[in-house]
């Protein structure tokens, strides 16, 4: 008798990835991000914010360039060998935005989550584009608003 090896999806699992930032990490759903592109040179916008570091070109589409970091009121990461970027879908239909990219501290992780594996936690210094921060197997992470995230760079693109 033999034993199928293969994993099979739950309803309540998500897969997600857990993104390195300067000293936190948050938590997407897989389904969120595009791609994780290399670090690349950023290419100027004549945005007045400066959490929005720029823009990249993204399989021939403009894509900016967010810190989260600077977005979330806190200070900026240090420059870092292993920054790459995360494409991510925008999460409402903006054909003038379909995409934007947040800047990361390392290589994201692919972690499969169950809804009962999941705990909410009380967390200081959570920023305004944080809906909350969560425990899963001993890993901590925030969960950004990404509506908010969206609607802010879209008013400020």
């Amino acid at each position: 008798m033999s034993q199928s090896l293969t994993k099979t999806n739950t309803p309540d699992q998500v897969d997600c990835l857990l993104i390195p930032l300067k000293d936190r990490n948050l938590l997407l759903p897989n389904v969120t991000v595009a791609e994780i592109i290399p670090f690349s040179h950023l290419l100027t916008t004549t945005s007045a914010v400066d959490w929005i570091l720029g823009r990249i070109d993204w399989r021939g589409t403009p894509v900016p360039v967010v810190c989260y970091e600077m977005l979330n009121d806190q200070s900026a990461p240090a420059p870092n060998p292993n920054a790459r970027f995360a494409v991510v879908n925008g999460v409402g239909n903006h054909s003038a935005m379909p995409f934007y990219a947040v800047l990361v501290q390392g290589i994201p992780r692919l972690v499969h989550i169950q809804e009962k594996d999941i705990q909410e936690v009380e967390a200081m210094n959570m920023g305004p584009y944080d809906v909350s921060a969560v425990t899963f197997d001993n890993e901590t992470a925030m969960i950004p608003d990404l509506d908010n995230v969206e609607s802010t760079l879209l008013n400020h693109i």
